[in-house]
Formats: structure tokens, sequence, C-alpha cells
């Protein structure tokens, strides 16, 4: 549960610096990502949840059309944890499909509501 509060926080400290400062999202993905991995990693979860947020925040990014942000948000403070070893890697992707398909459901959920009358 503190999860989700400490995305949303996150999410509306990214909605502050774009508004703001009139930041590119892409930059701003990179920083959002980033700290994200390294809350997981010290107070959260771990590389799962990790996987299932940066999914989620992928695919969203790119059905709003954020393409940069998109790039940004591919899950490579993981992979250079990892030191690229893709083996050691390899069971933690299944997480990341997850996160995937929850940022699809998510993005028809907001399609169904955003119809035009």
């Amino acid at each position: 549960m503190l999860d989700l509060f400490v995305a949303l926080g996150l999410f509306l400290l990214a909605l502050t610096v774009v508004s703001r400062f009139g930041w590119a999202w892409g930059a701003v993905g990179v920083w959002l990502n980033l700290l994200w991995f390294i809350y997981q990693n010290e107070l959260g979860q771990g590389w799962l949840f990790y996987l299932r947020g940066v999914g989620l925040a992928f695919l969203l990014a790119v059905g709003f059309r954020q393409y940069g942000l998109a790039w940004a948000l591919l899950p490579w403070p993981m992979l250079l944890a990892g030191r690229f070893e893709m083996q050691m890697l390899w069971p933690y992707f299944p997480a990341w499909g997850e996160g995937l398909m929850l940022g699809a459901l998510v993005y028809l959920l907001v399609g169904l509501f955003k119809r035009p009358a």
C-alpha cells in the first residue's frame, strides 16, 4: 500500500517539475525511474515491484504519446545494478510483462471515460 502512495508522490513531483520548470517528460522520466529503483531496492519490495511499476508507467507513456518518457522508463537501472548479466535477470522480466498488462488495463479504462460524446 505504501508503494502506491510513493508512486503517486513521485508522479505529482514529476508533474510539478514539468509544469513549473518546463522540463521535458523524457528528462524527468530518467530521474523518476532512478528514484523508483532506489526506493524499491532500499525501502520497497524489490525488483519485482520495480518492474511492475516501470511496466505500467512505460505503457501509459506510450499510450499518451510521450515517447521520450517511454525510453526513459525502460529498466536500465536494474540492468546496470545486475551488470547486464542476463542469466541472472531473466527470472525478473515476467514481472515487467505483468506491469505492461496492468498499464494496458489502466490505459483502456481511461480511454473508456475519455470518449467523445
